[in-house]
């Protein structure tokens, strides 16, 4: 069983992590970016059909997802979760995450948030070929009714810590008041662009009126792998 778990999530997620709330076991936070066939060699990208055997495993061996709106209730000691429970993140709006992991997904119930760059989906491009064309807003609002939830990632995704204190300030609110204004949804969460982030950039996420922020922290795991570690307000 370990083995085939190796296996069956060796790619499932760029980067994972708990959130303990205080407890040794606590809660788990799987992250993504593409799932797609495009693009075989790329570490971010999971291939269509194992995505697929992926949600089917954690399916069978009983987790269940939450939002992560639960997850900080839960942290902050307001909720309680079933075992096995965990939170499923992507990042970068990609619309494969739409064609293909939403109905993956939906086939055991299972839902995620899906960090999304704002300034990508104004424009419909994001740098790369058609076949990498992020979600529409029509399929973010799709997704919101189902039950998902959508979080900012910036405008552009640049690394915060990299620009001046105006422009990282406008990367952080301007992504949430766009996305708040199109989707006519509240947008609760950030997650730091390629996981740069200082105490700057925290603190704006703060004062944006964000509940948290979700970055990359290699100290989460065993040297070598990456995590996704959260921030709550």
């Amino acid at each position: 069983m370990k083995r085939f778990l190796r296996r069956a999530l060796s790619d499932v997620t760029y980067r994972a992590i708990r959130l303990t709330n205080g407890r040794a076991s606590g809660l788990r936070i799987l992250m993504y970016h593409r799932v797609t066939d495009a693009h075989p060699s790329n570490r971010l990208c999971v291939p269509v059909a194992q995505f697929t055997e992926q949600m089917h495993f954690l399916h069978e061996a009983g987790y269940q997802t939450v939002t992560l709106t639960q997850a900080v209730q839960w942290v902050e000691g307001r909720a309680t979760l079933a075992p096995q429970s965990l939170v499923l993140t992507f990042d970068d709006g990609f619309e494969d995450n739409f064609r293909y992991a939403y109905p993956a997904m939906a086939r055991y119930g299972f839902t995620g948030c899906f960090f999304v760059p704002s300034g990508f989906i104004e424009t419909g491009a994001n740098g790369h070929a058609a076949e990498d064309r992020p979600m529409s807003w029509s399929q973010l609002s799709e997704l919101l009714q189902h039950g998902h939830e959508v979080g900012a990632h910036s405008i552009s995704h640049i690394k915060l810590t990299t620009v001046d204190p105006a422009r990282m300030r406008q990367e952080v609110c301007g992504s949430k008041d766009a996305l708040e204004q199109r989707l006519q949804w509240p947008i609760e969460f950030f997650c730091y662009p390629s996981g740069d982030h200082n105490d700057a950039v925290k603190q704006a996420v703060r004062e944006s009126g964000y509940r948290g922020g979700l970055h990359c922290a290699a100290r989460c795991e065993p040297p070598g792998s990456r995590s996704v570690c959260a921030d709550t307000h």
